[in-house]
């Protein structure tokens, strides 16, 4: 009795972790990576008074060492950088992949709700819909972002909006209402963040939302079609307000237009298409190991004395998640980004196919490919904010599909 008391109680703690993550995650500072750390302190826990290893149990074997391995290569790319000496300076952004099979043992021992996950998107939704109002509106900021860079907040707005949307179709009426609210309080953070790779990545997720929609045969309901038209609405309606957002199309036809006419270095399109030549001309002179962490834009533009090269050396990334992992640290960290992104994404297709109707399955089908289109155009993996969103979604998702797939 008391064994079942202990499961229950333990159980109504991770799943109130499970809700809070959401909304800490993105409107407070630290406070994710609290609710990690409690995770892996359960877990860490769990490990010891139960000698259990998270990387002998099926359900959450895969992800454990994927996990581990990325961190492993990171730790590499840092030894090699020739700056081993600044290993803990570097190395803390990303403990959420060290830890990260702990949290996964945390979330294993516990019945999960789902519905406390995305009651808690739901409501970080809305809560990032106020902060951009608020930022927008009193503060005046062009680009409001809350706490964070407001390439990151688009992006991971981006993510929490499609794991609302995948959930919607199986909600009951009232938390529909909600859900539609809390869509377009996310849809708005989207458009005034003015991140134009979220935009982009936001059109591209939308197409592969519909793709698995239309493979479980359904029609689209006139609840359905309203709720599509009041998105549509507020895209617009915000679109023609908010200045930011004209400023920012503007830039990408002008950008846009003078990459055509052939001038590609005075806008930021064209120092992207600059840093991508640049590296790939010379991919083949870099180590198996790489030159090192966060060296990519140095390593390719110390030797340039262009007003151009001068200002890319200065970045710290390509802007290309593929080409700055495998110049930090060649085969081992771009091969560990690889494996984290497309092993979860076959398995979670792999899964859809077999139930196309499980949300599971698309919502951890769209984490993975939102993550590899963000980092086609911006840092990935890396961003103390997009390391723990990715891992705490990622050890959901990876640990329900595979609870499923044993269950059936």
């Amino acid at each position: 009795m008391n064994e079942k008391l202990i499961q229950l109680n333990y159980s109504k703690v991770v799943n109130l972790l499970i809700f809070i993550f959401p909304i800490v995650i993105i409107s407070l500072q630290v406070a994710g990576d609290i609710v990690l750390f409690i995770l892996a302190m359960m877990g860490i826990f769990v490990a010891i008074s139960q000698k259990l290893s998270p990387f002998a149990i099926k359900e959450i074997k895969v992800f454990s060492y994927l996990t581990i391995g990325y961190f492993i290569a990171v730790c590499l790319s840092v030894f090699f950088s020739g700056q081993a000496s600044e290993l803990a300076h570097y190395i803390p952004r990303d403990f959420h992949f060290l830890f990260a099979p702990f949290i996964a043992l945390a979330l294993y021992k516990a019945e999960i709700d789902i519905n406390y996950l995305i009651f808690g998107t739901k409501v970080a939704l809305v809560v990032i819909g106020v902060i951009i109002l608020d930022d927008f509106f009193l503060l005046g900021n062009s680009r409001p972002s809350g706490v964070m860079n407001a390439g990151v907040f688009g992006n991971l707005a981006v993510s929490l909006f499609f794991i609302t949307l995948v959930f919607f179709k199986n909600e009951s009426f009232k938390n529909k209402v909600f859900s539609t609210l809390s869509l377009s309080f996310g849809l708005l953070a989207i458009i005034a963040s003015g991140t134009r790779g979220a935009w982009i990545s936001f059109v591209c997720l939308m197409g592969i939302y519909f793709y698995f929609y239309c493979k479980q045969k359904n029609k689209l309901s006139l609840r359905f079609k309203i709720i599509g038209v009041l998105i549509i609405s507020i895209v617009f309606t915000f679109g023609s307000l908010s200045q930011s957002v004209k400023l920012r199309t503007n830039a990408s036809l002008i950008e846009i237009s003078k990459l055509m006419s052939g001038d590609i270095r005075s806008n930021s399109v064209g120092s992207r298409l600059v840093m991508y030549s640049e590296a790939i001309d010379n991919i083949k002179d870099v180590p198996f190991f790489g030159h090192g962490y966060r060296t990519s834009n140095v390593t390719l533009f110390q030797n340039d004395e262009s007003r151009l090269g001068k200002r890319l050396s200065e970045f710290n990334h390509l802007h290309n998640a593929l080409l700055t992992n495998y110049y930090n640290g060649g085969i081992p960290l771009l091969g560990a980004l690889l494996l984290i992104l497309f092993v979860p994404l076959r398995l979670f297709l792999k899964a859809n196919k077999q139930n196309r109707k499980n949300p599971i399955f698309i919502s951890g089908t769209l984490l993975t490919l939102g993550y590899a289109s963000f980092g086609m155009v911006n840092i990935l993996l890396g961003d103390t904010y997009m390391n723990g969103f990715y891992t705490f979604f990622l050890a959901i998702f990876m640990l329900l599909q595979a609870k499923s797939i044993n269950v059936r």
